[in-house]
């Protein structure tokens, strides 16, 4: 591989998900010479179509993790679990999973740079401006804990192997594919009114898919991101109402209902003692209490170092998600 660059690179990305499969396309754009993908999906390898070798299986079978890690040089770790109440799957993809891939790829002794895909679910409850050094304080739940621990995973185990090692935090990835940042946020932004929890100046930390990728691969390629941790968000954020409006503009809506948080806290509070351990619903409450305030990702520690800030405001951002909406049926023709 050529020094600081992608041409003639031997990559493994693990996850063909909403990030990786867009991650593959991008890779295969910018001249990587051999791209294997990790996942437990044929159908999800079979729609990156000639751009990788698939491998589909577990990351957490450590022999199929050593073959996918042979030879490369660069290793893109973005698969994860993101949702449901399997409490138990969130510690065994977001944690194993990054240690089985992480000691495969330390052990080749010829991966240059692993990246680790994380999240800014590390930092819990914090809100306000939030830096790259704030204190990692993950919430009560699955998917935060799960993050914060696979993180220090992939650190640690590059440190005593020396091999380098950076992570991404990002906000909320909207853009083509996402199904929850786009798909859902428009289908609430057709109706009239627009409702949604919470008075609508709380803050929506998201980012576009592809300035992620972006990221991803300048994280992969620069010398100053060797060991280092880096925030991937809009800044400042949106509010929630300016998110959603910028989807109910594509229909001629800026209607907004908002739902009282401490009404849905009270209400909500009946479920709390049936809801599974470690999951969303159990912390209700205090979740709800987090949607009103303003949180921002800072993004002066890329901007710094790298030279790097996002391309897409969230106008732009889902501008671009249009084709895909329609695709969808999500938006009328």
């Amino acid at each position: 591989m050529a020094e600081g660059g992608l041409e003639g690179s031997r990559i493994l990305v693990t996850g063909a998900g909403l990030v990786g499969s867009r991650l593959v396309r991008s890779l295969a754009a910018n001249g990587a010479k051999e791209i294997r993908v990790i996942d437990a999906s044929a159908e999800r390898l079979r729609s990156l179509g000639e751009w990788a070798e698939p491998l589909a299986g577990d990351i957490t079978d450590p022999e199929l993790a050593a073959r996918a890690a042979a030879d490369a040089d660069l290793v893109f770790h973005t698969a994860a679990i993101l949702e449901g109440n399997d409490v138990a799957a969130y510690h065994r993809v977001n944690l194993t999973g990054t240690e089985v891939i992480a000691t495969a790829a330390a052990r080749s002794g010829a991966v240059r740079r692993f990246v680790q895909l994380s999240s800014v679910a590390v930092y819990g409850y914090a809100h306000g401006d939030i830096t790259e050094e704030h204190p990692i304080a993950p919430k009560p739940e699955a998917y935060s804990r799960s993050k914060a621990a696979g993180e220090a995973a992939a650190f640690r185990i590059g440190a005593a192997a020396g091999m380098p090692v950076s992570a991404v935090r990002p906000a909320g990835v909207f853009g083509p594919g996402s199904r929850y940042f786009s798909g859902t946020f428009m289908k609430r932004a057709m109706k009239r009114p627009i409702r949604m929890v919470g008075n609508g100046r709380g803050s929506q930390p998201v980012i576009f898919v592809d300035d992620l990728v972006d990221m991803l691969l300048t994280l992969g390629t620069h010398p100053a991101a060797a060991g280092q941790v880096f925030n991937c968000a809009i800044d400042p954020s949106p509010t929630v109402r300016e998110y959603l409006h910028a989807y109910g503009r594509l229909v001629g809506n800026e209607t907004w209902m908002g739902i009282p948080t401490a009404l849905v806290a009270t209400v909500g509070s009946v479920i709390v003692p049936f809801s599974k351990k470690d999951t969303y619903g159990r912390h209700l409450p205090r979740n709800m209490r987090m949607i009103d305030r303003t949180i921002n990702y800072k993004m002066d520690k890329a901007r710094r170092l790298l030279g790097w800030s996002p391309r897409h405001d969230v106008t732009a951002g889902v501008e671009a998600t249009v084709p895909w909406l329609r695709e969808q049926g999500i938006l009328p023709a």
